[in-house]
């Protein structure tokens, strides 16, 4: 376990999340354990023109992220939910945070939702930023010291 934590020897990555959309973005992560399965984890809460580091003990070789801002009115007064994730389906909650094991599959209180991938980091050390920008796309950058 304590493997899974420091990732694989030689290869890591510290993830942040950055927010330049103009409404507060929720994100989930999820990453893979040892024995093939998967861990989803969420929601943290990014402020507009805000950055936060997604767990400062978790450090992974490979995650996948989703995103989910606040409910918000556009032009015409219809409510909309920006959403962002694609690829890869794993379980997250909707009403509130969740650490859920065997995330690929349906588990108690869950929906699979879409994931994209966010980072496969081969070796060395990195920060992962992911930024969900302004104009509702997202840049993913690695920054290797």
């Amino acid at each position: 376990m304590l493997a899974l934590l420091v990732g694989i020897p030689g290869a890591r990555a510290d993830v942040r999340i950055c927010n330049d959309f103009p409404h507060m973005v929720y994100m989930a992560m999820a990453y893979p354990q040892e024995e093939g399965s998967w861990i989803s984890r969420g929601w943290i809460a990014a402020d507009t023109g805000k950055c936060y580091q997604f767990d400062t003990a978790l450090r992974v070789k490979t995650f996948y992220y989703r995103g989910e801002s606040v409910p918000y009115k556009d032009a015409k007064g219809k409510s909309i939910k920006t959403t962002w994730g694609a690829g890869m389906k794993f379980a997250v909650s909707e009403n509130g945070n969740f650490n859920y094991w065997n995330a690929q599959k349906p588990v108690l209180n869950s929906s699979l939702e879409d994931f994209s991938k966010g980072a496969d980091i081969d070796e060395g050390v990195a920060t992962v930023t992911v930024t969900f920008r302004a104009d509702g796309k997202v840049s993913v950058e690695t920054i290797k010291p």
